[in-house]
């Protein structure tokens, strides 16, 4: 008899790691998905000041259209304004709305390259808990998992 019981607290002791090691990943996989959120903010973020920088060059540019090409315009450079031509002040704002647009763009696709790390990490920490413990635990992801795929 003293043999099973010493088997079974092996058992136990045992599950009990498992149980903390599956627990150690699962919290770093939480960190990583939480990093990520962070990161895809931050895109999100750029994204709109580039969007807003983009928009206000074109509404310069358009604002700038009507007037004679012979008037004094001065462009701001740092704390200081220089007075520029109207066609090199209008080729530099097309310039910078064709900067702001490319990095868009550019913050748009690092943005899609995170939602695809963080669908990994989501799959990898359903993976560590298993599908009825994942399920349980996280009820709104699952349901957002099975819209994605549908798209």
């Amino acid at each position: 008899m003293g043999k099973q019981k010493s088997g079974a607290k092996k058992k136990e002791g045992k599950a009990k790691e498992d149980d903390d090691e599956t627990i150690q990943q699962v919290r770093e996989v939480q960190d990583r998905l939480e990093e990520l959120n962070y990161q895809a903010d931050q895109c999100k973020a750029s994204i709109n000041r580039c969007e807003l920088d983009m928009r206000r060059c074109n509404l310069t540019i358009k604002e700038l259209e009507p007037l004679p090409d012979d008037t004094k315009m001065y462009r701001q450079v740092g704390k200081m304004f220089l007075l520029q031509p109207k066609q090199d002040l209008t080729t530099h704002l097309q310039g910078s709305a064709a900067l702001k647009s490319v990095e868009a763009q550019q913050l748009k696709q690092a943005l899609a390259k995170l939602g695809d790390q963080a669908q990994s990490e989501a799959n990898s920490l359903k993976e560590l808990l298993g599908p009825e413990k994942f399920k349980s635990v996280f009820p709104g992801l699952e349901k957002q998992q099975a819209a994605a795929a549908g798209k």
